[in-house]
């Protein structure tokens, strides 16, 4: 069990940044692809484990140096046993030195040549065991940035001190064009079911057009002129397209997939339906020789719409609405290495993007030239875990580039590419709003995860808490009303939202909530009830679980409830993060009086 906390930036501006997760989410396009062009790429037979090497109980290095920016991305994680709990709610360690010594540009420097400098980091706010180098400093293009790194924590109950050591590389230039090649169709949109209609072919490429016009052009023409009856009611004009229409339109479709146009950055461009949805989006750049891949990533409208595509509904049925759905706002694609592919290309000149990936709206695609080093960690970790329905082989040995632990410290050159996706007139959109509500139903209810509790209450407002499942939720927000200044929210208590007196499992559990989330008032007497369950020293109860799940959708980090919480968490529960338990044992220290401590 994860016990993560939900932290995000802002929503356009920061840059969707590789991590070690990245290597993992190559999804079964991506994976295709990359195994296609690089089958000789994945480590071989030569590499393998004779045996299951012991396993490793140290320290993993996730880091990036990246040019134009400070240094803001250098993470530490403990290598657990599978039954330890992880939690990223309080660092892990003691002490920490941590140093990145390299060449960097200061703030308003426009020179480009920089200092030698030796930064010390410090630990971030926000994000525990996580470091930041001084936002005055900027990382530079061409440079190498090595890092030291003195971590003393607690491995199994025995004071330990790691040194973990690594350099990284950043390329030395790399820049994406201003434009980028797609589907002729993404202009207008996709073929419809009617390929017969007089505007649909004047909306055609001129190629295109041209060569249908050549092959079917003389008895179309004569047919659509029939003066002895309408265009719509000629039979005759029926009876040929009844005869041609199937070869007519795999024609089309053969042409149109092979026609392109060339469109500029932030354009506005239709998503691809049906047959067309495999097609790609190509992208080319200019860069330097030590560019050895290039990750792409995307961001999008988390309240937007997603598409449904060919592969959702293979047999007509209705597809799951729920499968529409895509957590956060950041996806990670493929990565693309430095090397020729099939058609004697090299992948980076022209990286392309399908159009399944696409969601409506605005679409950021990050692309992240990195060093040699990235490929090497990501080629062999995705042989190793496996993904696009293949089984990994644990045998396989990940190359990392850190001294004295795991991970990876590389450099990259980020740059962006804006396309704004319509929907197809042809295409049915889901929104990613009601998407997501199915998702949390079909996915163990509501309180099944902290994304689906996060997004409980935000979901039922929009829906104006009417929904039986959101009475609960109604429960709650009204008894938030005396302190807020919704009038919306006034009136709709004193109608037809707050349930009725017979209600007493919803007006029990919206009531529970309301009183967890706010560390039990004295103000509101009924939480004198829930505070005395919350705290029962006889084990685990239903209240518990509620305010354990609240707790840790916070990071463990509010005072009050959340901290002789922490204490009933880990003495009702199997002590599985002595990271995250040692808290409570210092909660009780400072707290003796405390019952639930005895």
């Amino acid at each position: 069990m994860n016990t993560t906390s939900n932290r995000t930036g802002s929503r356009w501006f920061r840059a969707p940044l590789p991590s070690r997760g990245a290597a993992f989410a190559i999804t079964a396009v991506s994976a295709l692809l990359a195994l296609l062009a690089l089958g000789a790429c994945i480590q071989g037979p030569w590499d393998y484990y004779p045996e299951n090497p012991p396993p490793f109980h140290g320290l993993f290095l996730t880091g990036y140096a990246i040019a134009k920016q400070p240094l803001r991305h250098v993470c530490f994680e403990r290598v657990m046993d599978i039954s330890e709990e992880a939690t990223e709610a309080y660092a892990f360690y003691d002490t920490a030195g941590i140093r990145v010594s390299g060449r960097f540009a200061k703030a308003g420097d426009t020179s480009g040549t920089g200092v030698d400098t030796v930064l010390r980091l410090t630990a971030s706010v926000d994000t525990p065991n996580c470091f930041l180098g001084d936002a005055n400093y900027w990382v530079l293009a061409g440079n190498n940035y090595a890092i030291d790194a003195r971590i003393q924590w607690d491995s199994s109950g025995r004071r330990v001190v790691s040194h973990l050591t690594s350099t990284a590389h950043v390329p030395t230039m790399f820049k994406l064009h201003h434009d980028a090649v797609a589907p002729s169709l993404a202009q207008h949109g996709g073929v419809p079911e009617n390929i017969f209609s007089l505007a649909f072919f004047s909306s055609l490429p001129p190629d295109v057009r041209d060569v249908m016009v050549k092959e079917y052009g003389d008895t179309l023409t004569k047919l659509l002129n029939d003066p002895t009856a309408s265009q719509n009611d000629s039979t005759a004009l029926k009876d040929y397209i009844k005869k041609n229409g199937k070869a007519m339109q795999t024609r089309l479709t053969d042409l149109l997939k092979k026609s392109h146009f060339t469109y500029r950055d932030s354009a506005t461009v239709f998503y691809l339906n049906g047959a067309f949805n495999t097609l790609s989006h190509y992208y080319s750049d200019d860069r330097s020789g030590d560019v050895k891949a290039v990750l792409i990533t995307q961001r999008f409208d988390p309240l937007g719409q997603s598409p449904q595509t060919g592969f959702d509904s293979p047999l007509g049925g209705k597809p799951d609405s729920a499968r529409f759905y895509f957590p956060g706002d950041i996806r990670r694609l493929l990565v693309y290495p430095d090397a020729v592919g099939p058609n004697g290309w090299d992948l980076l000149d022209s990286m392309g993007v399908v159009n399944t990936w696409f969601q409506f709206g605005l679409n950021r695609l990050y692309f992240y030239a990195t060093e040699q080093a990235y490929y090497d960690f990501h080629a062999t970790a995705t042989a190793t875990q496996g993904g696009g329905g293949q089984n990994g082989d644990p045998r396989v040995q990940v190359k990392y580039n850190v001294e004295g632990g795991q991970g990876i410290f590389v450099g990259a050159i980020a740059d962006s590419f804006d396309v704004v996706i319509n929907v197809d007139p042809m295409n049915k959109p889901y929104d990613m709003r009601a998407t997501h509500a199915v998702f949390c139903r079909e996915q163990g209810g509501w309180q099944g995860s902290g994304n689906c509790r996060a997004y409980y209450p935000e979901y039922c407002e929009a829906q104006g808490w009417k929904p039986e499942e959101c009475r609960p939720a109604a429960v709650n927000a009204c008894l938030e009303v005396p302190h807020s200044k919704d009038t919306t929210l006034h009136q709709a208590c004193d109608t037809s939202v707050y349930p009725a007196a017979s209600d007493t499992t919803t007006l029990h559990q919206g009531r529970r909530q309301f009183c967890i989330e706010n560390d039990f008032p004295d103000s509101e007497p009924l939480c004198a009830a829930y505070l005395a369950e919350c705290r029962e020293t006889k084990g685990r109860n239903a209240c518990k679980q509620i305010l354990w799940n609240y707790c840790l959708d916070q990071g463990w980090q509010l005072p009050g409830q959340c901290q002789w919480g922490l204490v009933s968490y880990c003495t009702d529960k199997p002590r599985l993060s002595e990271t995250l338990c040692g808290h409570a044992d210092s909660y009780c220290k400072d707290h003796s009086t405390e019952t639930l401590c005895h």
